[in-house]
């Protein structure tokens, strides 16, 4: 792989969010992503993540610091976001797909854009406003997890050349992927005696679903 290509890259990621569509055809025509970029972008979105359940308002914030759990945070993020990859690149090898996990894997990363935005606005504006005020918060962070996913709807479709609709099922069949496996692995985990929540609070999924169903 070329060396440019995984470290350093040609692109601004932060394009993505007032050029999607030039963005995500330069990456995969192109080829102008960078690994490293992609991954600081999900390192961050996983940071925003912890940040966010540790230092929200507490008019917001209805769990306990002492219940916080970073293993939870963790699946609900990174391994979520690593395993929607998975999933999405396996399933299209059976389904004609044209994407590389790589080129997979730099665009969903440079979808958590809007996300990270989101969490931060929310981090913020949980210490600083009312309930009453807060209202309006919650107007922007759903408008930025809408911007998310039709950016990675878009995103699967061109990398994948596919047609909406097939992108769409596509999506409904990464899912319900991801949730085979997480239940086989937390299966597994369970009958060795660590304790993993079934179901965690993975609201880009839950996002998603509400979306397309």
């Amino acid at each position: 792989m070329d060396k440019a290509f995984a470290f350093r890259g040609t692109i601004n990621p932060f394009k993505i969010i007032n050029h999607p569509i030039d963005t995500i055809e330069a990456l995969k025509e192109k080829k102008n992503g960078s690994i490293f970029s992609a991954t600081i972008i999900l390192a961050i979105f996983t940071i925003s993540e912890i940040i966010l359940d540790v230092m929200k308002g507490f008019i917001q914030n209805t769990s306990r610091i002492q219940d916080f759990n970073v293993i939870m945070v963790l699946v609900r993020s990174l391994f979520m976001v690593l395993l929607f990859v998975v999933a999405n690149w396996a399933l299209c090898t059976l389904l004609n797909g044209e994407g590389r996990m790589i080129d997979i894997y730099i665009s969903i990363c440079y979808c958590l854009i809007p996300l990270v935005i989101a969490r931060v606005v929310e981090t913020v504006a949980s210490n600083i406003l009312t309930a009453d005020e807060y209202v309006f918060v919650d107007m922007i962070v759903l408008c930025l997890n809408l911007w998310f996913v039709c950016l990675a709807l878009f995103a699967l479709k061109t990398i994948h050349n596919y047609s909406l609709g097939r992108t769409i099922f596509n999506v409904i069949i990464t899912l319900i992927g991801m949730a085979i496996i997480f239940f086989i692995i937390s299966s597994i985990l369970n009958k060795k005696g660590t304790e993993i929540h079934p179901v965690p609070r993975f609201p880009i999924l839950i996002l998603i679903l509400n979306l397309i169903l």
